[in-house]
């Protein structure tokens, strides 16, 4: 008997450590959701806000993160169909399986990984060199912080941090003293950051999940992932405007957020009566004003179910490709159920419930057949749906509707790595144990 279990992960957000589970099966993510996804840079006025203290911390901090570079074959371009994927087994101390998710901007990549307690960093001009960020130094992240959000606006890039684990630097740190929780990096080139007060989307003991990032043609959106959600918005990632409270449906519990060519699209759960939610999508242009909610049905025999006293669904994570995206979500009962929705809008939503192209787990024993037969992956230019074991597949989409089976060959990973990472030049497939790296070809 075995279980299949599928983990999403998308770029943008890495998993807070020391604050619980993800509430995103991998996507927290911010790949984007239109009618042409893809990630675009922010523009508009600067609000006001404080600005904290600029230099590092004057007492000794934890170890920062691994310092290695790492090498990957020169990747397709953005644009470029993947026509194969060659697997390896990546060696146990590889940096590159530390690497958890990776952003895509207009001057190159960057990847993030996760190494205990620590956010080790890695920037690339051409997806092929990979070196990694030195911590601790007048002009980078200091040890002792968490990456928990990174995106790309008009000036560079943005990082949210704040103090991994149980680690207080409130004495230990007596230069450090912001009046919030999560901290605010700028960055012109990824090597160099500054830091400035954070968003103010409440405090760290009322998250389940790591805070939410999405960069749009506005700027930034960040949200809590609390029940109901804070917002806030940024043009620049330095200046940052908290959101009125009424700017969503009462209830709503915003569980992913992506950056639109047109704005942001928000997925999550609102309430259907006092016992059940159901899941919901939201849009808006600047991260101010919001329309919706638009609902996520759930297929059933009869036909698709929009809202019901009966069962419970909400949406969780967001992957998208060039020209659709598709949220994922669960069905809450006991045992659960995977479920997906795909939209080429962020407004209308299609259930998929057989996964395709995965199709459902084909194991025996509890659990199996209502969960998709392995992992998906999106960066906003591409979707990858991708499996192990002796059934082992590999499908590429730019809208989560049309998909290409592509030809796998070399060490093919085992059945039950369900964890993914996609790269600009292939993908990372992992069971926790043991990590695969499928290198991309492509035309």
């Amino acid at each position: 008997m075995r279980t299949r279990r599928n983990l999403v992960v998308a770029l943008v957000v890495v998993a807070l450590a020391g604050c619980g589970s993800t509430t995103s099966p991998g996507p927290v993510a911010s790949p984007v959701a239109s009618a042409t996804p893809q990630l675009t840079p922010g523009s508009s006025s600067v609000p006001s806000a404080t600005v904290a203290p600029t230099s590092a911390p004057s007492t000794a901090l934890p170890a920062g993160p691994p310092r290695a570079a790492f090498d990957l074959p020169v990747p397709p371009s953005a644009d470029a169909a993947w026509t194969a994927i060659d697997w390896r087994k990546v060696a146990a101390d590889e940096p590159l399986g530390l690497v958890r998710s990776m952003l895509r901007w207009p001057r190159g990549f960057v990847a993030i990984g996760s190494h205990g307690s620590s956010t080790p960093v890695w920037t690339s001009t051409d997806g092929a060199h990979w070196e990694p960020l030195l911590f601790n130094t007048p002009n980078t992240f200091w040890p002792g912080l968490q990456i928990v959000g990174i995106a790309d606006v008009r000036g560079g890039l943005v990082a949210l941090t704040m103090l991994a684990g149980t680690w207080d630097c409130t004495s230990a740190c007596p230069t450090y003293s912001p009046s919030l929780p999560l901290m605010a990096w700028t960055s012109p080139d990824g090597q160099s950051w500054t830091p400035h007060s954070g968003p103010d989307i409440g405090q760290p003991t009322d998250w389940q999940a790591a805070p939410l990032l999405a960069a749009g043609p506005a700027g930034l959106v960040a949200a809590s992932p609390t029940t109901p959600a804070n917002l806030a918005t940024s043009v620049d990632g330095v200046h940052w405007r908290t959101v009125s409270s009424g700017a969503l449906p009462t209830g709503l519990a915003v569980r992913a957020v992506a950056g639109t060519t047109t704005g942001f699209t928000a997925v999550g759960s609102l309430p259907g009566d006092a016992d059940h939610v159901r899941a919901v999508a939201m849009q808006s242009a600047d991260g101010v004003t919001w329309t919706g909610p638009y609902p996520l049905g759930m297929a059933t025999a009869s036909g698709i179910i929009l809202a019901s006293t009966g069962p419970s669904w909400g949406a969780t994570g967001l992957v998208a490709g060039r020209n659709g995206l598709i949220a994922v979500g669960t069905f809450i009962a006991t045992p659960g159920a995977a479920l997906w929705w795909q939209s080429a809008n962020g407004r209308d939503w299609l259930p998929l419930p057989t996964y395709a192209p995965l199709g459902p787990t084909t194991c025996t024993g509890e659990g199996c057949g209502d969960w998709p037969n392995g992992a998906l992956v999106g960066d906003g230019h591409r979707m990858v749906a991708l499996r192990g074991g002796v059934d082992t597949g590999a499908w590429t989409s730019s809208d989560g509707v049309a998909w290409q089976r592509i030809p796998v060959t070399g060490d093919i990973p085992g059945e039950q790595a369900l964890s993914a990472a996609l790269l600009p030049g292939g993908v990372l497939l992992s069971d926790a144990t043991t990590t695969w790296f499928g290198a991309a070809h492509g035309q």
